[in-house]
This record gives structure tokens, sequence and C-alpha cells, in this order.
């Protein structure tokens, strides 16, 4: 007979071979990569926004990819194989290709045809969700990723704001499920802190810092902006714990660690979706103003 366990993984383990290699072939065709890669995280980011509400707190379905044996985090970890590869890998194909509308209801019949797999094998089952819901909003969401695409290339601020958010929103919530899964941090209200209760107010921590990390990273990647995130991250902790809200085992050298390097790898984000400006850039700048404010004056 076998392994239950096994037969799980399968059909988990196939899908994310086979987008993996659609997300391989989408950079191999882009000419813009670093605008590739921004897109990407953009659109894991809007799931991810749309998962929290629909899974975390409406349970709207259950994954069972069998892959961890604490069925609350095996559930969020089939949602981050739902929503931060297999769905957002594929609408970012479908950019890359230009798929038109006919291709973006294909790809929504593609993703209904898997998830009635999914129903099947029992990998998969619906609490209130509807098939019908994903038929729609499958083409809805890469219709979505054309128009993000088209204006990255337009440098709307709007949209590289919005963009540079969701980067360090991604990030942060899979470094937080990371933390979970190893026991490190719990959010939670009370004496007991549930699973439950930590995957609802986890994501608000997270969008909480994420913003005010796009905020202080708006201007410039600069050890000031650096110092700013760092220091929020060290507060908000404090106020959650002596709110006794959040609980951690971190090292107090782990943890620095671990937050240093999260806030350069956010100062990376935001060169990438803004560019490096230079010192002499930035003064160039200052007297091009300078001299603008004299002349008005």
């Amino acid at each position: 007979m076998r392994n239950p366990k096994k037969r799980n993984k399968i059909p988990f383990i196939i899908l994310f071979i086979i987008h993996t290699s659609m997300i391989g072939y989408s950079f191999y065709k882009s000419k813009n990569k670093k605008q590739l890669f921004t897109l990407l995280m953009a659109d894991i980011g809007f799931a991810y926004l749309l998962e929290y509400v629909v899974l975390n707190v409406f349970h709207a379905y259950t994954y069972k990819p069998r892959i961890i044996k604490k069925n609350f985090f095996d559930n969020v970890f089939g949602a981050i194989l739902s929503q931060g590869i297999f769905v957002p890998f594929t609408a970012v194909f479908s950019t890359v290709v230009k798929i038109g509308w006919v291709g973006k209801l294909l790809g929504g019949v593609y993703f209904t045809l898997i998830e009635l797999l999914f129903l099947r094998l029992k990998v998969y089952k619906h609490n209130w969700w509807r098939t019908i819901f994903t038929l729609i909003l499958i083409p809805l969401y890469f219709k979505i990723s054309d128009w993000w695409n088209i204006l990255l290339g337009k440098r709307n601020p709007l949209v590289r704001f919005i963009s540079l958010f969701l980067m360090i929103l991604v990030t942060e919530a899979n470094l937080l499920f990371l933390f979970a899964l190893t026991r490190k941090v719990r959010f939670g209200a009370g004496k007991f802190h549930s699973w439950k209760e930590h995957f609802i107010i986890v994501p608000l921590y997270a969008i909480t810092l994420s913003l005010f990390s796009t905020v202080s990273f708006l201007k410039q990647n600069n050890w000031s902006a650096k110092l700013k995130v760092l220091l929020m991250t060290i507060g908000l902790d404090q106020i959650f714990k002596k709110r006794k809200v959040l609980k951690e085992k971190f090292h107090v050298a782990d943890y620095f660690t671990v937050r240093i390097l999260a806030i350069f790898l956010y100062g990376k984000f935001r060169d990438l979706v803004y560019g490096v400006r230079t010192t002499g850039e930035i003064e160039d700048s200052e007297d091009k103003m300078l001299k603008k404010n004299q002349k008005q004056t």
C-alpha cells in the first residue's frame, strides 16, 4: 500500500517543477530582469494579501500536502506553494509571453482543472470556497499582472511604492513563517497563543513593519533609513512583548543578525525598484532645485 503522505506530496512536487520551469523561461526571455523580479514579487504580494483574508481569516479552504507534520503549518505551507509559486509564476509567464484574453481564460480553466483534481485526490478541500471563484479570479489576476508590468515600465510613482512595499511584505511573511515553524516566535492573545491567532496577527505585524520600511527607504537607501527600520522593529517587538502578544525564543545575536540582514535586503529592493543614485547625481539634483528656487524668487 502506498504511503498516503507521499501520495499527497506528488501533485505539489509536479506543479512545483512545472511552474519553476515557467518562471525560469520567463527570466530567460526577459530583457529587463530587474523589472521582472519586481513584478514577480508584487504578484506574490497581491496573492499573499488575498490569501490572508480568504485563508487566514475566513478559512475558505484547506491544503493537505502532508509535507509538514503539524496540520496548521502544513495548510499554510500549501497556501504558500499555491499563492507564492504556482499562481504568481504563471501570471508572470503570461505577462512575458504576452498572452491575450483567450489565453488568460484558458489559464483560469487550467487552474480550475487543477483545483478539481486536487479535490478528487483529497490533497485540498473546500470549506466555503467554490471553484467558480477560481475560474473568474485567475484571468483577472493575470490581467492585473500585465497592467502592473506596463506601469512599472512607465516608472509610475504609486506602482513603484506599492511594489517596494509588497517586496518587503513577501520577505517578512516568509521569514515570520520560518520563525514560527522553528518555534522562534509566536503571536497571540492571552496566556495561550494558538496558531490560529498567530496567523491572523502576524500578517498585520508584517504589513505594519513593511509599510514603515517602505516609507523609510523611499528617498534613499542610506544608513539613516536602515537605522530607522531597525529601531522600529525593536520597538514594535518590545511593545508586542510587553502587551504579551508576542513570545520569542531568539538569542540576541541571532535576532540582530537576522534583522540587520533583512534590512540590508530591503535596501537592495529599494535600489532595484528606484535605481541607485550616486552622490554626484544627488548633488546635481539639489543644484537644479536650488537654481529653480532662485529663479522663482
